[in-house]
């Protein structure tokens, strides 16, 4: 704590200190009045309080899974740029239903030998002003329009896809982050009975009970906890500054410990799951978008063959400033005679194969996803199940029956030794299943393309 927030704290308490000493109470009130004035007088230095303070309240207060969430689907960069993709397609919509331009075209006609004269100075000068739109044959404009609109679709598609992945992976780097700290809480925990446990062996071994073996086999044991403790400090930090880089913050920002949570259950069926992903995975319904797009390009594009487009010209003419002439025109283009149309009939045609193919093969890939991850669901569970009502409490019973014995002299150390690590083991393979099972929920929901459990 600095000197000035010593004084202005004191000076706050003061009503509760019995001062007596009049002078005293005086001084001690000039040195606090001008500690908070010079607290006042410097914004920079309170503004580095106040944000100092704010970090320490994001590292102290626990970290909830539902905030990490939210802010994920608003801060990450690239369900952001998702976003705008999205904004971007629906602008093209109404650009792919309208015509082109209208061309205006102003020019002078001459029949005498002076191209450039413009300004009227020969009776046969003739100035020419025109328009003309080109306008498409009837239904190409609605299928354009179709098509933009089935490519917004896809990046709308593309966009939950990309909120889908970016909230698989806040769930799993959470709980991931969770079974780091429970694996230090718990590392931690067996330290603390081991160093008890080495305690006894120097009592033993000062009386001539025990080996020196077994003072320095504690003493290594103790040492591995401690690096292992190290270790998985380390590890948190970088799975904090992953959370950060998802949320978009920077890579030290703190985070405080998760909040405990209670393990989700699933009571879906094969079958069950499989129609869900079907109806509701984003990558499946991009491809039935892609699908409806390619058929569209395909009308389009024989309609494009078979079918002109109009262009009608209205013109405007004035002689020698006195008369004046209209004129009136109408181009169509001949689409069937050169063999690039037909080409693009044939383009537009294998497009509409390879969409149908695309779309098989994700709904496979689909169908595997949930197929694996469900098996890895129920193999998480039963994992889960054993450890905790059979080998955890077992391995608890061993390591205490292992104690006794060692103090009363009946086992040696390294039994007492394999038994801590046993039930150390245990208790990390228990926690390591709940949160695997955790894992692949978030994963199962991925690929399901919706969320499974409340």
């Amino acid at each position: 704590m600095s000197y000035d927030k010593m004084w202005i704290i004191i000076f706050r308490n003061i009503r509760e200190i019995p001062l007596k000493i009049p002078l005293f109470s005086c001084i001690l009130f000039i040195l606090c009045a001008d500690a908070i004035a010079q607290e006042k007088n410097n914004p920079a230095q309170h503004a580095m309080n106040s944000k100092n303070v704010v970090e320490m309240n994001e590292a102290d207060a626990p970290l909830d899974l539902k905030w990490l969430i939210q802010e994920a689907k608003e801060h990450n960069p690239e369900i952001i740029a998702a976003q705008k993709r999205l904004h971007a397609a629906k602008a093209k919509i109404p650009q792919a239903k309208s015509l082109d331009d209208p061309n205006i075209r102003i020019g002078s006609f001459d029949m005498s030998n002076h191209p450039l004269n413009i300004n009227g100075q020969t009776d046969m000068l003739q100035q020419r002003y025109g328009v003309s739109q080109k306008i498409p044959f009837p239904g190409k404009l609605r299928l354009r329009g179709e098509i933009a609109t089935e490519d917004a679709h896809m990046v709308e598609k593309e966009l939950q896809s990309k909120i889908q992945e970016i909230l698989a992976l806040v769930k799993s780097a959470f709980y991931e982050l969770s079974y780091i700290n429970t694996a230090i809480d718990i590392t931690e925990e067996i330290r603390g009975l081991l160093r008890r446990f080495a305690t006894i062996t120097q009592e033993k071994y000062a009386v001539g009970t025990a080996t020196q073996r077994d003072v320095l086999a504690a003493q290594v044991e103790l040492s591995t906890l401690a690096n292992n403790i190290i270790v998985l400090n380390k590890e948190s930090e970088s799975m904090v500054a992953r959370l950060n880089i998802l949320l978009d913050r920077p890579t030290e920002a703190p985070l405080g410990k998760p909040r405990p949570f209670e393990k989700h259950s699933l009571r879906l069926t094969i079958k069950e799951l499989e129609d869900i992903a079907i109806k509701n995975r984003p990558e499946l319904k991009r491809f039935d978008h892609l699908i409806k797009r390619s058929e569209a390009e395909v009308k389009l594009s024989k309609k494009d063959y078979y079918f002109s487009d109009f262009e009608p010209m209205v013109e405007y003419m004035q002689e020698d400033k006195s008369s004046d002439t209209w004129a009136s025109a109408i181009t169509i283009n001949v689409p069937w005679l050169w063999p690039k149309n037909r080409s693009k009939v044939k383009e537009t045609k294998e497009t509409l194969k390879a969409a149908k193919s695309d779309y098989r093969f994700i709904n496979n890939k689909t169908l595997f996803e949930v197929k694996d991850l469900l098996v890895r669901l129920q193999a998480s569970e039963s994992t889960i199940n054993l450890y905790k009502t059979g080998v955890i409490p077992q391995a608890e019973q061993s390591l205490k029956a292992a104690r006794i014995g060692y103090e009363a002299g009946r086992v040696d150390f390294l039994t007492l030794i394999d038994s801590q690590r046993t039930l150390l083991n245990a208790k990390l393979l228990y926690h390591r299943a709940l949160i695997d099972f955790e894992q692949n929920l978030a994963n199962l929901e991925r690929a399901t393309g919706i969320q499974l459990t409340q």
